[in-house]
Order: structure tokens, then sequence, then C-alpha cells
């Protein structure tokens, strides 16, 4: 039976989601970046793509319902919301309504959060993975109802894109290695459940491509993706200058005009793989022989070494909010083929939306002004409170486990795929959350006269 402290609870959660996905609100249509359209095909067609994982459109097919794309920005705006608040009730208990709704109130409008949780992108759940592992490993009432509905979340999260099940394997094995330097109860359980939540998420990824016919693996072109990055990072021509003409063909015929960044080698109409058609499994294919050789042989896994660190260094300060959100997708664009095809019901709303119309009238400058001013803000808090020893031992915890998917994030996506903000920019309300929370424990240092309970 619904008590009133219950519905009360229910209408809040509600209001705070709507909260989260104010962008999209005010936008009057969820946002869409270039490759929103992909993902809406997908949906339509549940056929798994070479270079995108099927998680996505798989959850917009099952709330949209191929009718709206509205609920499925509901839904990664409430999961978020819901881990928040569970974190928050593990820290904070008594207190944890207040501070959880101001966290969501500044993580909204003073990081990159909303405009992700409002957006057709599967980013967001990269974000909803790691507070959903935290929130794992910090919850108190720790029960086989709670360990399936962790469960489900970070499966969910996991199969939404293809960086997230490196990222959470990386994480896992990090966590098991630091873990006399964090503390949790019941660890081992907790472990557990997370590497069975992975390995469900791998078969259940790898199953999906055999089913197609394309093999039992998570990826169809990760050959493809570093043959790029490799080429974006400067070692492809030298590479190809050694070993033409017993290289791939098509890399051979381009040697002296490769594309300078992974975008034009994979995405533009000259580059090496759109000439190819859509040949992506027999790329793959061909181009393994190049991997290999960066990865095995020492001349140039030693380029290859040092062209990650950088890479993975270079990403992690890729801060820039908005990426891809200040253009306009009107008619001919990719977004808009699947629009009309697919989502018919939604057309108008679509290209009356505040940026198909005129993405400029986004206010975009304004929030990347407030993203860095509370970044900043975040770090001195962080810094002082680390230097000062006012940093709890939960704190630090927190600390470490966001640290390591922050870290391995930048790995993943700049070596694997490239260098981008959207890729880095998604876990970047990391570090303002952390920073309220540290702010809720230690404010009454700074002011001890005051009353207000903790």
């Amino acid at each position: 039976m619904l008590t009133k402290d219950r519905i009360a609870h229910y209408l809040y959660l509600f209001v705070t989601t709507l909260i989260i996905v104010a962008p999209a609100l005010y936008n009057r249509y969820p946002l869409v970046y270039f490759d929103s359209g992909a993902y809406m095909e997908m949906a339509a067609s549940l056929e798994p793509s070479f270079h995108r994982a099927i998680g996505y459109p798989l959850l917009m097919r099952i709330f949209g319902l191929m009718v709206s794309n509205w609920p499925i920005v509901l839904l990664q705006s409430l999961l978020l919301n819901m881990l928040l608040f569970r974190v928050c009730v593990s820290l904070f208990e008594r207190t944890a309504r207040v501070k959880h709704f101001v966290s969501v109130v500044v993580l909204v409008f003073g990081t990159s959060m909303g405009w992700y949780a409002g957006q057709l992108m599967p980013d967001i759940f990269t974000l909803i993975l790691v507070i959903a592992t935290l929130s794992l490993l910090l919850e108190t009432v720790f029960n086989w109802k709670m360990i399936m509905v962790y469960s489900l979340i970070i499966f969910i999260s996991s199969i939404t894109h293809l960086s997230h099940i490196p990222l959470l394997l990386l994480a896992i094995l990090s966590i098991i290695v630091l873990k006399k330097h964090l503390g949790f109860n019941f660890f081992r359980m907790r472990l557990i459940t997370l590497g069975a939540t992975l390995l469900a998420s791998v078969l259940f990824t790898c199953s999906y491509n055999a089913a197609y016919g394309h093999g039992f693996r998570l990826s169809l072109a990760t050959n493809v993706f570093l043959t790029a990055n490799i080429a974006e990072m400067g070692f492809l021509k030298l590479y190809l200058d050694e070993n033409c003409p017993d290289a791939p063909e098509e890399l051979c015929a381009i040697k002296d005009n490769i594309p300078k960044e992974t975008g034009g080698f994979l995405w533009a109409g000259d580059g090496p793989v759109q000439i190819s058609g859509p040949d992506w499994p027999g790329l793959n294919e061909r181009w393994s022989g190049v991997v290999s050789d960066f990865l095995l042989k020492p001349r140039y896994l030693k380029w290859f070494l040092f062209g990650s660190v950088k890479s993975t260094i270079q990403q992690m300060f890729q801060i820039e909010l908005g990426s891809g959100l200040q253009y306009t997708y009107g008619e001919g664009s990719p977004p808009s083929w699947p629009m009309q095809t697919h989502f018919k019901q939604e057309l108008n709303e679509y290209y009356t939306s505040i940026q198909n119309k005129n993405a400029d009238h986004l206010p975009l400058p304004f929030f990347k002004a407030v993203n860095y001013i509370t970044l900043f803000l975040a770090m001195l808090l962080l810094g002082w409170a680390l230097l000062s020893g006012h940093l709890s031992q939960r704190m630090v915890t927190i600390l470490i486990v966001i640290t390591i998917f922050y870290f391995f994030n930048a790995a993943i996506t700049g070596v694997l795929a490239n260098v981008y903000e959207r890729l880095q920019c998604r876990l970047l309300p990391l570090y303002p959350m952390l920073a309220l929370w540290v702010w809720f424990e230690v404010w009454h240092l700074v002011w001890p006269k005051s009353s207000v309970p903790d």
C-alpha cells in the first residue's frame, strides 16, 4: 500500500528527474548529436552495428516503442537521479534528501550532467555506470533485492557503449588491487556482484553479435579504430613507408595523403574506410596485421606506447561542455532521416526545437563558462581538504574510485577511439559531485558557530 511518505518520495524523485532533464525540456525536444540518427536506425532494425553497441538502441525501442524519444531521456535521467539519491542516503542518512536536492541542482546547472542526460546518446550511461558501481560499494542496505537492482542497472549501462565493458573490467581489477585502502563492508559479495554483471554483459554482447552472423566477439571494428588512431598519432605513414607494398593495399594507396584526424580517416568520403564501402569486417580483418605489428614488434610498440600515454593524458583534459550540440540537425542531416522514417509523430517537435531552429540560441557559451568555474572551485576545495587532512576516509575512497574510472575512460577512449571532448566530459561531473559531498562534511569547520544540523 502506498503511504503518504512513499507518495511524497516518488513525487520528489519525479520533480528532481525533471530538473536533471531540464536542458532537453528547455530545448523542447531531446538534444541530438551527429550519431543520434544511427542509434535510432539501430532501434528500428535491432541489427548490431560494426562500431556501436546494441544496448542503447534496445532501450530506445523498449521504452519509446518507436513512437517517441522522450522515454529514453527520462529513463536515463531517472536512473541517474535514483543512484545519486542512494549514494546520499549511504553518506548522509537523515539529511540525505536536502543534500541530494542540492547536488542535483548544482550538477545540472553547474556541470555537463544535464546536457548529457537530455541527449539521445549513450554517453550519460558512462556516468550512470560509475555512480551505480560507487553506490553498490557504499550501499548500507545490501540484500538480494538491492543486488538485483544494481546488477540490472550496471548490466544495462555496460551494454550501451563499447567502451563500458573494458572500463568496468579495468575498474574492478584496480579496486581489487587497492581493496586494503578502500575499506568497504561485505567487500567480497560486492565484487562478486560486479564480476557476475560484467560477465553477463560480455556474454550478452558477444551472443547478440553471433546471432547475426558476426562471430562471438565484443567489437566488430577494433582494428579499424585502432588503425585510425595510429594514423592520428602520426605513426601510420611512417609504418607504411617501411612496409608497403606488403601492407594493406588501400592504406598504401593513400600513404602520402593520410587524413590527420580520426574523424577524417573513418568518416570522410575520400578516407580509406568510406572508399571501401560497407566492408567494415573485411577492413577489420585486413588491418589486423597493422595493429599486431604495433602491439608486438618492439620498434612500433615503442611508438604506440608513447602515443598512448600522450593520448590518455590529453583525453583527461578534454573538458569542453556541449560537444556536437552547437550544430543544427535540420533536413538532410544524419539524425533527420530516421526521424522522418521512424519517428514521424515527433517530427514537428524535432524541427522546431531550439537546437534545430538555431543552435546558437542554446545557452552553451554561458554554461561552458559555468562548467569551468564549477570545476575550478571543486578542485580548490578537494585540494584544500586533501592537503589539510579534512578528507574523511569515505571521501578518500570515493575519490580513488572515481579517479580510477576517470583515468581508464581517458585511456580506453583516447587509445581505442580518439582524443575528443565528448568522450571525457561525460565523466567530468564526478569531481564537482565529490567536492559537494566533501563540503557537506566539512563546512562546519569554516563556520563552526552555525547551528544547521549535519
